[in-house]
């Protein structure tokens, strides 16, 4: 039997490996080991197998230093995932059985290991409904994993959580900096046109940034009805009498946000009703708002596009996304500082697309209802209250 290890410093929780007694395990690293069976266990260029004793010595590779840094394969920390949930009862039925020095290090023990244990459950748990909502059956997972080039664009939504799972334990920041540091890393590189699944600790990250958001009367194209608690949108069989004013839009179909953001984080979310013509993102508070004009990030705008047959990123040229990522919800995700403008289906909690950009003056929500057809609703997410 090969053993795989992640080594982490006493910051971090340890479990004792299976059958190891805790006189074994140093006072400042914890091990965490596991059992692969031999057929699984490959070789890497990033984790060399140990040399055969037959070998000349001049043939053997160098014992590595054991580091966090030793599970950078992606495939061989999807193993690692694999055979991890299957350990999970035996290490909680040995940690009860388990000796301890003294009763304060024994409290403080079972502490950190029972923390380790549910966040390790809760993983489990969501691995096994992002699989079967691939169309993966759980028995089929393993297969599908050492398959895993053949079987790649079954995994697409899968893959982001197995790294952020992975990512979460080779990474020595707390914890709770986790979820924004991937999804920071994650969609700066991610390519459009392609569902990633958002693991649920950062979801709750993303939410956690909720604001309510109300429209604009005096900045909706006369042609736009919005209701009286100025959460929806849509197209009127005519055109309002409407008072002037300089930031109303007098040829596009749209309405900005009351509230204008100049820093932080917020987030939103919108029903869009029927399969009609719409735009929603964000604007600047000095961009043009008379004549047709491209909406683009270079006049000030950064926005989704849909028709009954295309769905656009605003850039220049166009950026062309799925139709099949069109979300019934959609979530819009603003960190200012870090310069991304996010998109997401709230259903399956999936990316859609992100614009990156160094922002600067006050950025308003946009929604532009562009047919009779299309109602725009903005739900109230915001947990303060």
């Amino acid at each position: 039997m090969e053993m795989k290890s992640i080594l982490k410093t006493s910051k971090r929780v340890g479990i004792l490996k299976v059958g190891e007694s805790r006189s074994t395990q140093s006072s400042s690293i914890g091990a965490v080991r596991w059992t692969l069976p031999e057929e699984d266990v490959q070789t890497h260029s990033s984790a060399p197998s140990r040399p055969a004793s037959n070998l000349p010595k001049n043939s053997q590779q160098h014992p590595r230093k054991n580091s966090l840094k030793d599970l950078r394969s992606l495939q061989e920390c999807v193993q690692f995932i694999h055979h991890w949930k299957k350990q999970v009862d035996q290490v909680c039925k040995r940690l009860k059985e388990t000796p301890w020095a003294s009763e304060s290090e024994q409290t403080e023990e079972e502490d950190a290991d029972e923390e380790a244990q549910q966040r390790i459950m809760v993983w489990a748990q969501e691995l096994q409904k992002a699989t079967e909502s691939c169309g993966v059956q759980s028995d089929e997972l393993g297969k599908v994993l050492r398959l895993l080039g053949l079987k790649k664009k079954r995994l697409v939504n899968l893959l982001p959580l197995l790294e952020f799972i992975t990512w979460s334990l080779l990474k020595e920041d707390n914890m709770k900096m986790i979820p924004q540091l991937w999804l920071l890393a994650k969609q700066r590189t991610w390519k459009a046109g392609i569902p990633r699944y958002i693991p649920n600790s950062v979801w709750s990250w993303i939410c956690s940034a909720s604001t309510d958001v109300l429209l604009d009367p005096t900045t909706n194209h006369p042609w736009l009805l919005l209701s009286e608690n100025q959460r929806m949108v849509q197209e009127g069989i005519s055109a309002s009498d409407l008072p002037y004013s300089s930031q109303r839009f007098d040829s596009w179909p749209c309405v900005l946000g009351c509230k204008g953001y100049s820093s932080g984080r917020h987030y939103w979310e919108v029903d869009i009703a029927n399969k009609g013509y719409w735009r929603v993102g964000l604007t600047t508070a000095d961009s043009k708002r008379h004549g047709r004009f491209p909406m683009t990030p270079k006049l000030g705008y950064w926005a989704l596009w849909r028709s009954t047959s295309q769905f656009y990123a605003c850039t220049k040229p166009e950026t062309s996304l799925p139709i099949s990522l069109i979300p019934r919800r959609m979530g819009i995700y603003l960190d200012y500082e870090e310069g991304q403008l996010s998109f997401y289906n709230t259903k399956t909690k999936s990316h859609i697309y992100t614009f990156t950009e160094n922002f600067s003056g006050t950025l308003y929500p946009l929604f532009a209802p562009l047919d009779g057809r299309t109602h725009i609703t903005i739900q109230n997410t915001n947990t303060e209250g």
